[in-house]
């Protein structure tokens, strides 16, 4: 039986997990989509036989058959002369782009939730792809000049790039069970004005993740009674009052936080 304990260190690991997860946006049809791309979008649609994908608003067959017509009266509009008109064809494209945004729209909801419950986003993806639609590719994750080296057995080098004169960093680490996954219990945060950090006795052969946070030293200059915000490169802003003191605000993530960064340690 798990320990309570335990058992809020998984749901914190989950939370985070969550947090951490980007969304799957699935591309949808317009307006500007060529006839052309239109009728080869709706003929591609594999949703039969989908284990998750059990009963999307317009069915394979139907969306097809819609795509066929549209086909027909499009080749038909451009005979000499014409034996369809351009309203036919701009009547049938508005209901082959409804029915794959209905599809896009089903389907992304049932992608976000695989990638959610599942706790990794390829497993969402894996479901856009095997109906064969399309997906926002997200940028690849950043670390802001932000890195971790190995530099012998148990110990590593944290290492980021100076954002001013006097700011302060924050670095966060944990144990972790695989890159992708954040640590379930922070270790310790370690607060120094300089920008490497050496971390020893670290548990040989385990995964780490780190993260780090850049703090601005205070700005003099204002003299406005309102609180300022005082942002530099990608530092964490920091409020004042006229009086030159630092507000927080309870239930505020106050901290501009790096994207995880994963090692195996030596």
């Amino acid at each position: 039986m798990k320990t309570f304990k335990e058992v809020i260190g998984k749901l914190i690991a989950m939370i985070a997990i969550v947090k951490n997860l980007p969304l799957i946006t699935v591309l949808m049809a317009t307006k500007k989509t060529s006839t052309t791309a239109l009728i080869k979008m709706c003929n591609l649609q594999k949703t039969l036989g989908d284990p998750l994908v059990v009963a999307p608003p317009v069915s394979d067959t139907t969306i097809k058959s819609q795509a066929a017509t549209l086909e027909t009266l499009n080749n038909e509009s451009e005979t000499n002369p014409p034996t369809a008109t351009k309203l036919q064809v701009t009547t049938q494209r508005n209901i082959c782009i409804n029915s794959y945004n209905q599809n896009a729209a089903y389907i992304q909801g049932i992608a976000r939730n695989a990638a959610i419950s599942s706790g990794d986003v390829s497993v969402g993806e894996q479901v856009v792809n095997r109906c064969n639609y399309k997906y926002k590719k997200t940028k690849a994750a950043t670390t802001r000049a932000f890195k971790v080296t190995n530099v012998g057995v148990g110990a590593v080098q944290i290492t980021t790039k100076a954002v001013a004169v006097k700011a302060g960093y924050i670095r966060q680490y944990g144990p972790t069970t695989a890159k992708g996954v954040p640590p379930a219990v922070i270790a310790e945060d370690l607060y120094t004005l300089e920008v490497n950090v050496y971390l020893s006795n670290l548990k040989s052969g385990t995964m780490y993740a780190f993260r780090e946070a850049t703090i601005l030293p205070l700005s003099r200059a204002t003299t406005s009674s309102t609180p300022t915000t005082v942002v530099k490169k990608v530092a964490t802003p920091i409020v004042a009052t006229k009086s030159h003191k630092v507000s927080f605000t309870d239930g505020t993530e106050h901290y501009s936080w790096s994207n995880w960064f994963y090692l195996g340690v030596e």
